[in-house]
């Protein structure tokens, strides 16, 4: 099957989005953000806007994006050679993903993209048939799993009270102690992977390696599933908005309800790229640089905000609102579309990307 070059586009896309929903917790992972004890308008605002386009919906696009390139690779070079590399290249992004959630950032994803595609990846020449039954099998538990663990109460800390700054004071009293909480972390999140992130991660994985195959990437929805998905996500995502806004302690719920609409949007995203690419070329100018380059760029969200929140403006997170992090989110995807676009001009690709390629396929 040629390349299709409509991959690129939705990876750059992807990989701006994910900092939106990241950006949060890039300040205090234990937090996210902290609500006001009067919540500003704006504030409303964004959430309801979260609940609709962006919650759920990027990590849900890299899943779909992640399966794509694993059939790619299994397509190039056969069932046997592509296992040992497939195998290879999972258990080096497994090592980059555990070095990022150590000593960089708790929220990583890429160890659960490691693990679900450790379980997956032997299956990925299976019928369609057996593709979707897995996937949607993977899917039913590992969501299952997570509405369940939603539903343990939880309290909510609320901006300048005594947990907030007893929290924030112990992140902010050195590297060392934020490294400490960092293992800790990333402890508790590869547990819950294995308890129902990785379930999900891997459904989703399956699927997107079901919807290469049946040319998804080439033709995009039909009529009549664009119009059911988008009836799905309006009805689920009104639903999560109208949770998010009047109650505040059911963010867990809010982020399990996202999960199922924003598998049902990233089709639909993907569905826009790919009738707009076949008309608006720039749009390829635009967010394929950066879609080659997406590990590196996600990596570089990461580092820069680590070293802004924690050392350039730890102050920031007091008095921002949830505008003051999209302004930033806006600045910097500016930066990383610029930023990608000259530097392959120099070079082939990423710095990250040519490193992983360098070990994973390594004799």
């Amino acid at each position: 099957m040629p390349r299709i070059k409509t991959l690129d586009v939705l990876r750059g896309f992807a990989v701006l989005g994910i900092l939106f929903m990241n950006i949060y917790y890039h300040s205090v992972f234990e937090l996210g953000y902290v609500p006001f004890q009067v919540t500003p308008l704006s504030d409303n605002v964004i959430e309801v806007t979260n609940a609709f386009f962006i919650d759920g919906r990027f990590r849900a696009l890299f899943c779909l994006l992640f399966g794509v390139g694993l059939a790619i690779l299994y397509d190039k070079h056969g069932q046997d050679d592509a296992f040992t590399l497939l195998k290879s290249r999972l258990n080096w992004l497994l090592i980059f993903g555990f070095i990022h959630s150590v000593f960089i950032f708790s929220g990583d994803i890429l160890v659960n993209y490691a693990l679900a595609g450790l379980i997956v990846y032997r299956e990925i020449g299976s019928s369609q048939e057996a593709l979707l039954k897995k996937a949607k099998t993977y899917f039913a538990i590992g969501f299952s799993l997570i509405l369940l663990f939603a539903l343990i109460p939880n309290e909510s800390i609320y901006r300048n009270s005594d947990e907030y700054f007893e929290i924030i004071n112990t992140w902010q009293s050195g590297y060392g102690e934020q490294l400490i909480q960092q293992i800790v972390f990333t402890i508790i999140m590869f547990v819950f992977s294995w308890v129902c992130f990785i379930w999900i991660t891997a459904g989703i994985v399956l699927f997107g390696v079901y919807l290469y195959r049946a040319d998804f990437f080439n033709t995009g929805l039909s009529t009549k599933q664009l119009l059911a998905s988008l009836l799905v996500v309006i009805t689920i995502s009104s639903i999560d908005a109208l949770l998010r806004v009047n109650y505040v302690h059911l963010v867990e719920l809010t982020m399990s309800i996202a999960t199922f609409s924003g598998l049902v949007c990233a089709l639909m995203y993907c569905h826009v790229f790919i009738k707009l690419n076949e008309k608006l070329t720039v749009l390829n100018s635009i967010f394929a640089p950066a879609g080659r380059m997406a590990f590196t760029l996600y990596i570089l969200q990461s580092i820069v905000f680590a070293l802004f929140f924690r050392y350039f403006s730890p102050e920031f997170v007091h008095s921002a609102t949830r505008l003051d992090y999209i302004y930033l989110c806006l600045i910097f995807s500016v930066f990383q579309l610029v930023f990608a676009f000259f530097y392959l001009k120099l070079f082939k690709s990423g710095p990250i990307e040519w490193l992983w390629r360098k070990v994973y396929s390594a004799k």
